[in-house]
């Protein structure tokens, strides 16, 4: 996923040494930087922080370390003058969110006053395309008007025309369960600090609460849930340390890149989704996470994973059933069923010598003794051909001395892997078309990931998909007809990356790459498509979509 970072609290880090603080930002893993920028004269505090100009002198520096502006905090004697400035920097530099710090007076007059003000700015910048936010300090948590925190109150008091950037670090501190606060203020957050605190603003002070993002009493993986879960910018302030600030915000941006693969507190939905009508049937609700359904051929037999097994579910009946995989006790979500449904490919995960792999095994369908099919791994199954003769699957091997991800085939009776694609980019996702001829997959190779086919042997490939979001996993449909797959927001995450609970869409195209056309948004990615999914009718497929319970 992708990350950012607050500059404000390593200005002075920042300010001594731009290009080196920028390199070991992008070499902790950000993507982002979050600037303060004052647009006038502000008694020398602005010698702090960037102004209009510093971000034109810092831009070379961010093109080579591969850095870009997420948002600005703001700041002028008078904001609203300024707003025509600052709606020309946010063009000029990408930049469409704003946030303005809460006044450090709290009263209803004060905050009533710049409430107007508030709303007054977003209005400008609203009819620009951009758009204002409130950040809080633990002041505006800890203090109540009229029975609501401070900062509450004061985006109600906006009319809905401003948002919030809550940093979740002063909303622990200010005495407010943050998952709590995060959930309930759900329609107005747009993006989200992370701090994390020693206490509590009655057991310390402020200026000594702050330590390593998950060494304090915050609830990371709950409010990095939420966070994923809207599909918002988030960022780290950290702002004290007691050692090396840049080593803790590298630590951080680790933990937060760790919790992508979080999945925790999420309930699976087993769906059925008409292409054409639109219409969504959910079939069941799980408290474990369940991933990846394969269609049998009798139109009513749905195989999936769930906890290291491979499950068959009766769509009419609404039953399960765990069938027996012997050795393969961790399957993961790469499975596929032999064309005449008599056998069943898995992936199964494994530790061997403290190393993770993946090796691909073939049981029978309704369960049985594994026999093993590739002879090394990671390698993780997505197609098997039509004629039964050859498995399909993705390959992490070492190739001239470097790691390599590429398409292989193999014979389904076990033998020798064949190298498909050549190393460009990262290749994933192999699927036989119905009749044979080509292997569809999903590839970087372009850039950001996109839906590809060849012929059979590897020859001739062709990109099939040209879009601003990451492509991943094309099912072709059992007529030959149509092509479905999924999509990541081009900004959520790298091209190579396909991660669960997050905000994805399912799309249609014909065979030939046209009459691309969205059908459905929803909480999903890893587990919810990987594999084949359509029902024999051409019409149906069935997915998984994922929910978050919280607080």
């Amino acid at each position: 996923m992708l990350f950012g970072t607050q500059l404000f609290g390593i200005s002075k880090i920042f300010n001594s040494d731009p290009e080196g603080t920028l390199k070991r930002l992008s070499d902790a893993g950000y993507s982002f930087i979050e600037p303060c920028v004052a647009f006038s004269d502000l008694g020398g505090f602005e010698k702090l922080i960037w102004t209009p100009q510093s971000a034109e002198e810092y831009s070379p520096l961010l093109a080579k370390y591969n850095l870009s502006i997420s948002s600005c905090h703001i700041f002028a004697a008078d904001i609203l003058a300024e707003t025509d400035a600052v709606i020309a920097f946010g063009k000029k530099f990408g930049v469409s969110q704003f946030v303005m710090n809460c006044p450090q007076e709290i009263t209803l007059e004060t905050y009533s006053a710049y409430a107007e003000l508030c709303s007054a700015v977003a209005d400008k910048l609203s009819a620009a395309g951009m758009e204002l936010l409130l950040h809080n300090n633990y002041l505006e948590i800890s203090t109540k008007l009229k029975g609501k925190t401070a900062y509450e109150w004061l985006i109600e008091k906006c009319g809905g025309k401003v948002g919030m950037q809550p940093d979740v670090g002063w909303v622990q501190f200010g005495g407010v369960d943050p998952e709590a606060f995060l959930w309930r203020n759900a329609g107005h957050i747009s993006s989200i600090h992370y701090k994390d605190v020693k206490g509590d603003c009655t057991e310390m002070p402020a200026d000594e609460s702050g330590i390593c993002l998950g060494k304090g009493k915050l609830d990371a993986e709950a409010c990095f849930q939420f966070a994923r879960y809207q599909g918002i910018t988030q960022l780290v302030d950290q702002d004290m340390s007691d050692g090396d600030i840049l080593n803790d915000l590298a630590e951080a941006v680790k933990l937060l890149k760790h919790l992508g693969q979080s999945r925790g507190n999420s309930t699976s939905h087993l769906n059925i989704l008409d292409t054409e009508s639109g219409e969504i049937t959910e079939l069941a609700v799980f408290d474990d996470v369940i991933e990846a359904p394969n269609a049998l051929n009798d139109g009513d037999t749905l195989m999936y994973n769930s906890n290291g097994g491979i499950w068959k579910f009766s769509i009419s009946k609404k039953t399960c059933e765990c069938i027996d995989t012997g050795i393969c006790d961790n399957c993961n979500n790469d499975h596929v069923l032999s064309p005449d449904n008599t056998e069943i490919a898995v992936s199964n995960s494994s530790f061997d010598g403290g190393n993770y792999t993946s090796l691909i095994y073939i049981l029978p369908i309704n369960g049985g003794t594994p026999r093993q099919i590739t002879p090394t791994g990671p390698s993780y199954l997505h197609g098997w051909s039509p004629d039964g003769e050859e498995l399909a699957y993705c390959a992490f091997r070492m190739v001239d001395g470097k790691m390599s991800v590429d398409v292989y085939s193999i014979p389904a009776a076990g033998g020798e892997e064949k190298r498909l694609t050549s190393g460009e980019g990262f290749s994933d996702g192999p699927e036989y078309s119905p009749d044979g001829r080509h292997i569809w997959f999903n590839s970087t190779r372009s850039g950001l990931m996109q839906a590809w086919r060849m012929n059979r042997d590897g020859s001739s490939p062709e990109q099939m998909t040209d879009d601003e979001s990451n492509a991943w996993f094309p099912h072709v449909s059992p007529d030959g007809q149509k092509v479905v797959y999924l999509t990541y927001r081009k900004g959520d995450l790298e091209p190579q990356e396909h991660l669960p609970n997050m905000q994805v869409e399912l799309w249609l195209m014909d065979y030939d790459g046209g009459n691309k056309r969205k059908l459905l948004s929803f909480l999903g990615g890893q587990g919810s498509i990987n594999v084949a999914s359509w029902l024999p009718d051409s019409r149906k497929l069935a997915f998984v979509s994922y929910n978050i319970k919280h607080s």
